[in-house]
């Protein structure tokens, strides 16, 4: 077993702990029909999803070694690197800036107490809107912060 593209996670954070018909599926992802028909029937094969009644659910009796490829580090990593590529190939509407800042430890501090509130933010804002917001609407953000001498050795070292 692989780990989740991010399209077939779009399809479960759809699905949730709810009952969804295809439509209602289609609908909240924002998917074209083909390519969410064949990641519904890719997922019911692996065991991911089942159907009833016209309506799909996730599987609650999904192993602990399935949950863990689909949910580990190194799924979660490879979703976040897909999603990230996305954002920096779109052409439009995009709003990314990277750069390398000098800072000293007064500073930062202040960043990450800055990025702790936009935390906070982004949690309560997401908490707000999640139930009237279909999952084709949201944002992805991304943030970070790193020292660059720690990631260039880690770059050297293949890892």
């Amino acid at each position: 077993m692989r780990g989740l593209s991010s399209l077939e996670r779009v399809v479960l954070e759809c699905i949730g702990n709810q009952n969804l018909s295809y439509e209602e599926i289609l609908f909240q992802s924002g998917l074209q029909e083909n390519v969410c028909f064949n990641i519904i029937q890719a997922l019911i094969i692996r065991g991911v999803l089942k159907s009833e009644k016209g309506r799909y659910l996730i599987n609650q009796n999904i192993s602990p070694l399935m949950m863990e490829e689909m949910n580990g580090l190194e799924a979660r990593k490879a979703e976040s690197l897909e999603l990230m590529e996305a954002v920096l190939d779109k052409d439009y509407d995009k709003i990314f800036r990277f750069q390398k800042v000098a800072m000293d430890e007064r500073d930062t501090k202040i960043f990450k107490a800055m990025l702790s509130n936009l935390e906070s933010f982004l949690k309560d804002a997401h908490q707000k809107a999640e139930k009237n917001i279909p999952l084709k609407n949201r944002h992805i953000v991304f943030w970070g912060m790193g020292e660059l001498l720690p990631m260039m050795n880690q770059i050297m070292k293949g890892n």
